[in-house]
């Protein structure tokens, strides 16, 4: 395993210290994270996917974990026959196969199985203890998924530890753990910003205002209004599901 990134302390992943009544735990964080498959560590259906020109999107939305087997929830773009005869053929780990109609040509696929080496250690990595995943976890043509994770730091560092090898992981994203929902990871004083910017049409077309009256009203420079600006739009299209 290769992580693609530098040090804990970059990495943010050193977390807040808080004290309870019941003793003292970590302040949560959520990270996106991307994991590269090697030839050896692909599922066979995510290779098949990834080389069909038949299927488009692929995602994992929901799953469910038993002692002997998972329970999954796909969401696939594509042709439902093809699939639908790739995964049927699969014995090895398939347990059983639900296909039911989305809307256009998405479908949704429930798959009961026994599951793999890797995506077994993959699993017991990222939901012990403090760990919660993030769903869709996205399957994609270069052999990649990408997912989110929420917990203690200390529990994150050590999932990515335990990913096994032949995968790479890239940490796209880290920040405060937000329990108000999913969103872009803003600061307060990003946020502070793109509101102001949006209160003075800033965003408006053709746009009702400039950086200058922005940066007055927040009371800064306009570079440094210039420059949340620029990073809050950036979090903001990194947080869209774009595929």
């Amino acid at each position: 395993m290769t992580v693609g990134t530098a040090t804990d302390s970059a990495l943010g992943l050193a977390g807040e210290v808080i004290y309870t009544q019941g003793g003292q735990y970590r302040a949560m964080k959520a990270v996106r994270l991307t994991l590269a498959h090697s030839s050896e560590t692909i599922h066979p259906m995510h290779r098949f996917v990834a080389e069909c020109d038949e299927i488009g999107r692929y995602r994992m939305v929901s799953q469910n974990h038993r002692p002997d087997e998972v329970v999954m929830l796909f969401h696939v773009e594509g042709d439902r026959e093809t699939y639908e005869a790739a995964i049927r053929a699969r014995a090895d780990d398939v347990v059983s196969v639900s296909i039911t109609d989305g809307a256009g040509d998405a479908f949704f696929v429930t798959v009961r199985s026994t599951g793999t080496e890797v995506g077994d250690r993959l699993i017991d990595a990222f939901t012990t203890r403090s760990l919660v995943t993030v769903p869709p976890v996205e399957y994609r043509s270069d052999w990649t998924i990408r997912f989110g994770a929420i917990g203690e730091p200390d529990d994150l560092r050590a999932a990515i530890d335990a990913v096994p090898d032949g995968i790479d992981v890239r940490i796209d994203r880290i920040g405060e753990y937000d329990a108000g929902g999913p969103g872009p990871a803003l600061t307060a004083r990003q946020r502070e910003v793109l509101r102001v910017a949006r209160e003075h049409g800033y965003f408006e077309v053709p746009r009702e205002t400039d950086v200058e009256t922005v940066a007055e009203a927040v009371g800064c420079a306009p570079g440094t209004a210039a420059e949340h600006l620029r990073k809050a739009e950036r979090a903001v299209i990194e947080a869209l599901d774009l595929g």
